[in-house]
Formats: structure tokens, C-alpha cells, sequence
């Protein structure tokens, strides 16, 4: 209960007690002190933390699901705690224990999701999409796996995928932030300021965690370009991606899935890189044969204008750069 009310320093005290306590628990003793060692790294006490589950390893009768817990938490801590060496040695250490972490529990889709994170961090994006796609095979529900899949589509210039795998997370957790803003951030490179707009504001609700202090400045610069934009012209150029609301309605896990598995065979990545054009067809293609379907309910609403007839120019945004918060999912 302490733990869970992010009473630590009591928590701790409660466990150090239950583990010289001879009587009946709940939780047996290898377990106690995995919390124990749990506590240390919520803490921010990265050393003892990882003395105390590298202790727990050396267990003999550490059973399988412990043992996969305890190297997945260290091959985290590894990748992001920078006290615990240099960068390279930290990043192939991670792998490691991630890697061990898998051996021991092969169900485990979030082992997998912080594998892809460290293959991502490394530059090796074919087994980041390997691991990635084993992740969502064990656990599909994953806003944040299908973030990090859009992060590295958009890394890798293919914007339809990474709309598609933004339209996911989001669709999985409508109050993911960094996958609402990693979307506005996508939609503002495609010159789509309104669905932009949209994201961004949709970033800022609905979530307790903390939101990016970019986007408040970001928010406020697309309204006034908004409200001033003039009447659209005569002939509009056309959209790079599809607007929010109709991303939103189509069926794009499927499609993602089946995208997917091709790259889990072992084809290379730049291999199997789309056009533009081509992913557009595509897209627009699901839409065509399963309808307006993909989601229950109705997509997030646009933000209120004090003008809707009025279009975005895109060119009025090209003085000011581009936002680079987020993208590190």
C-alpha cells in the first residue's frame, strides 16, 4: 500500500521488517527483497539498487518469473541512468540483460517493448522493428509500443507508417501525450497545421503525466497562424496525410500487423521502404474496403477557431523552425 501511494521511505521500512520476520507473508523472501530492491531504484539509489538485484540473481532458487523482472530492471536502469558507466558499455549492457530477460519469460511483450528501445537507441532499427513487432504479438494493447514504432517510421522518413502507428497508441491510450505530440510534430512537417493543432491540444488533456512546456508556445503560435490564415484558394495542394478524423476511422492495426510480419521474416527495413505515394494508396485503400470502422466511438474533437472557413497557409509557419520535443519514445 505504501509503495503504491509512492510512500517509499515507509514502504522500505515495512519490507526490511517483513524480511526478518519469521511468520507467515504474502510475498516470499526472494520477492520482499525484490521490492526492496524495487524501492531502492523508484528512490533514484541506482547503486544500491542494482547491487541488490544483482544479489538476487546469484539465488539459486530464483524462480524464472523473478529472474526475468529483476534483468529487465537492470537491463532499464542500464540504458537509462548514467552514473552506471559510459554510454556504449551501458546501451550493450542493457541488450544483455534485456535479452536474458526474454529467455527467462518468453510471453514477456514489455521486455521485448524496452529491447526495441535500446536496439532504437543503438541505430539498429531493423531489430528495433523485430523487437518491436514480438511485442506486439505478446501484448498488442501497447500505446507505448506502437509510439516507439511510429517514432522510428518517422525517423526513417515514412510518415504515412508512423500516422498510421501513431493512430494506434492513440487509439489504445487516448491520453498518451508523447503520442499526441509526436502526431502534431508529424503533421507540422507535413505543412498540416490544423491536425497539428488538434494533437497538441489533445496532448494537454486527459493525462497525469507531465505535460512538455513546449507545447503551451506551440499551441498558442498555430492559433494566431490559424485565425489569420486568408480563405482557402481556389485549388488546394494536396494533403501528405490524411486529416486526424479520417485517420482515426480506419482500420490501420490491421494493416500495421500485416506490415508488420514481412519485417520479422528477416527482410531488411530499407528494403521494404514505401513511397509517399504508394503509402498514401494504400491507406486510402483500407479505407475504401472496411469503411468509417476502426475505432468505437468518435475521434477527439478538433479545437474550437474563431474562424473555421479560413485555412492554413503553409507557408505562413516558415519562419519559425520546427518543434523537436518528444520524438524519443
Amino acid at each position: 500500500m505504501f509503495k503504491v501511494q509512492s510512500d517509499y521511505e515507509s514502504s522500505l521500512k515495512h519490507f526490511q521488517s517483513a524480511l526478518i520476520d519469521a511468520g507467515p507473508a504474502s510475498f516470499s523472501k526472494l520477492e520482499i527483497q525484490f521490492h526492496v530492491a524495487h524501492l531502492y531504484e523508484l528512490q533514484n539509489k541506482h547503486r544500491a539498487a542494482r547491487e541488490a538485484y544483482e544479489n538476487l540473481l546469484k539465488e539459486p532458487d530464483l524462480p524464472n518469473h523473478l529472474r526475468a523482472d529483476i534483468q529487465r530492471q537492470l537491463g532499464w536502469m542500464y540504458h537509462t541512468v548514467e552514473s552506471l558507466g559510459e554510454k556504449s558499455y551501458r546501451e550493450l549492457t542493457a541488450v544483455q540483460y534485456l535479452q536474458k530477460s526474454i529467455e527467462a519469460d518468453p510471453k514477456s511483450g514489455q521486455s521485448l517493448y524496452l529491447l526495441g528501445r535500446c536496439y532504437s537507441a543503438l541505430g539498429k532499427v531493423h531489430d528495433a522493428f523485430i523487437a518491436y513487432r514480438n511485442s506486439v504479438d505478446k501484448c498488442e494493447g501497447n500505446a507505448d509500443t506502437w509510439c516507439s514504432i511510429g517514432v522510428l517510421y518517422q525517423q526513417q522518413n515514412q510518415p504515412i507508417d508512423a500516422l498510421q502507428a501513431y493512430i494506434c497508441a492513440v487509439q489504445y491510450d487516448k491520453g498518451h501525450t508523447a503520442a499526441w505530440t509526436n502526431l502534431g510534430i508529424l503533421y507540422e512537417t507535413c505543412n498540416q497545421p490544423r491536425d497539428a493543432l488538434a494533437c497538441y491540444m489533445n496532448a494537454t488533456r486527459g493525462s497525469n503525466k507531465p505535460v512538455n512546456p513546449n507545447l503551451a508556445p506551440r499551441i498558442k503560435f498555430l492559433q494566431q497562424q490559424l485565425a489569420n490564415a486568408p480563405m482557402p484558394s481556389a485549388v488546394n495542394k494536396p494533403r501528405q496525410l490524411l486529416s486526424i478524423e479520417e485517420a482515426w476511422n480506419l482500420p490501420v492495426t490491421t494493416d500495421m500487423s500485416n506490415r508488420q510480419q514481412g519485417q520479422s521474416q528477416g527482410q531488411q527495413v530499407s528494403g521494404q521502404q514505401r513511397s509517399i505515394a504508394a503509402g498514401a494508396s494504400n491507406f486510402q485503400k483500407y479505407g475504401q474496403q472496411f469503411g468509417p470502422a476502426g475505432s468505437a466511438g468518435p475521434p477527439p474533437p478538433y479545437p474550437a477557431s474563431g474562424n473555421d472557413a479560413k485555412r492554413f497557409k503553409p507557408d505562413l509557419a516558415g519562419d519559425q523552425q520546427r518543434p523537436h520535443f518528444y520524438l524519443n519514445q
